[in-house]
C-alpha cells in the first residue's frame, strides 16, 4: 500500500467517515490514501499582487498551485499563482516574519521550497537526506529551520522532526528526531519564547497528542507530553499575541485556545472539517483551510466571526494557509 502524501488527504478521510456515521464515540482506525497523481492540469504563472501589504497564500495540492489573495477573503479571484515545475502536491505553508519567505512542504518532492516574495520559483530547498515526507514548517527564532513529518517514504518511521541550520543551498542538516508514539506527524507551531510545541496522532489511542521540546541549533532534546490535552484529530496550531496556544480540532470540529498548562480551552465551534490554519500580525484575523466546505476561510479573534471565504476551483485539494505578515 503506498503512503498518503497528504496529512490533510487522511483528515478528509476521517471526516467522511465521522460525516457517514463511522468513527463512532471513541478512536478510529485511519487507513492511507493512494499517492495522489499529477493532475494534467497547466496553469499559466500570473502575479499582480502589491510588493507590500499583507497577503494570503493558500496551496492547492491537485494543481500544484500556491494561489495569492490581497485584501479581506470575500469569494475574490487570487491576485496570483506561484506556479513551478518544483511544486508537487504543495501542502502546509509558512511565512518567515523577518525575511517575508514563504516555505511550501513539498510532499511529493519530499522537500521544503522557499520561495522569495512575489517569486514563482523557489530560491532554496531543504531535504532530509533519510527520505522524509514533509508536513509542517516553522522556523525558529535562531533560524533553525523546523520541520514536522507525516512519516518517511519507506513507511518505517512514523512521525519525526527534520532540523537544518538555515542558510543557502539547503542549509545545513542537522537530524532526523522521531516523535515520541506518533502514528503520523501533524503541525508545528513556536511560542515567543522559542518553545517548540506540535502535535500528532497517537499510535495507541489514534487521537491528537500535543508535545514541547527545545531544539537549539536544531539538535532537538527531550519530548514531554502536554498532560490532559487530547484531540479529536490534530489540526493547525499557532500562538495568539498573549502567548496562549490555539489549535484546531478538525473532527471535534473547533478552534481550541490553551492557557497552558491548564489543559481545559476556550473552544469555538468551526462548522465543516478545519485543518491548517494562520495567523495574521497585522489584525490578528485566523485563516483556516476547511476540508468539507473546500474552501479557505477568514475569521475575526477573539470572537470567532466568520468574515469571509475564498473557494478552490474544481478537484481543488486546498492544504496549507499562511499569511505574511
Amino acid at each position: 500500500m503506498r503512503i498518503s502524501t497528504s496529512l490533510q488527504a487522511l483528515a478528509g478521510a476521517a471526516a467522511i467517515a465521522m460525516l457517514a456515521g463511522c468513527s463512532g464515540g471513541g478512536s478510529y482506525a485511519i487507513a492511507p490514501i493512494p499517492a495522489t497523481q499529477s493532475s494534467g492540469h497547466q496553469l499559466v504563472r500570473r502575479y499582480a499582487c502589491p510588493a507590500t501589504g499583507s497577503l494570503k497564500y493558500v496551496s492547492d495540492g491537485f494543481y500544484n498551485v500556491v494561489n495569492v489573495y490581497t485584501g479581506i477573503f470575500a469569494g475574490q479571484a487570487p491576485c496570483g499563482q506561484i506556479v513551478s515545475t518544483s511544486l508537487m502536491f504543495p501542502t502546509a505553508l509558512y511565512v518567515q516574519p523577518t525575511t517575508h519567505d514563504l516555505y511550501v512542504a513539498n510532499q511529493r518532492g519530499r522537500n521544503v521550497l522557499v520561495f522569495h516574495r512575489g517569486q514563482a520559483d523557489p530560491y532554496n530547498t531543504y531535504t532530509d537526506p533519510s527520505g522524509q515526507v514533509p508536513n509542517d514548517i516553522a522556523v525558529a527564532g535562531d533560524g533553525t529551520v523546523l520541520v514536522i513529518n507525516y512519516t518517511n517514504i519507506s513507511q518505517t518511521e512514523k512521525g519525526s522532526i527534520s532540523t537544518w541550520i538555515g542558510g543557502p543551498n539547503g542549509g545545513t542538516f542537522v537530524g532526523n528526531f522521531p516523535e515520541m508514539h506518533s502514528y503520523q506527524g501533524a503541525h508545528i507551531a513556536i511560542n515567543k519564547n522559542g518553545k517548540i510545541y506540535y502535535d500528532d496522532v497517537d499510535r495507541h489511542i489514534l487521537q491528537g497528542f500535543v508535545w514541547s521540546l527545545s531544539c537549539p541549533a536544531g539538535a532537538c532534546g527531550a519530548q514531554h507530553r502536554v498532560l490532559g490535552l487530547i484531540l479529536k484529530f490534530p489540526g493547525g496550531m499557532a500562538f495568539d499575541n498573549t502567548g496562549d496556544l490555539l489549535i484546531v480540532d478538525s473532527m471535534r470540529p473547533s478552534l481550541d485556545t490553551f492557557e497552558l498548562p491548564n489543559p481545559t480551552p476556550s473552544t469555538l465551534p468551526i462548522a465543516g472539517f478545519p485543518d491548517s490554519m494562520a495567523m495574521s500580525s497585522q489584525d490578528h484575523h485566523l485563516f483556516i483551510i476547511n476540508a468539507y466546505h473546500h474552501n479557505a476561510e477568514e475569521y475575526s479573534y477573539p470572537d470567532g466571526a466568520l468574515i469571509g471565504s475564498v473557494n478552490g476551483q474544481q478537484n481543488s485539494i486546498l492544504a496549507g494557509i499562511a499569511v505574511d505578515p
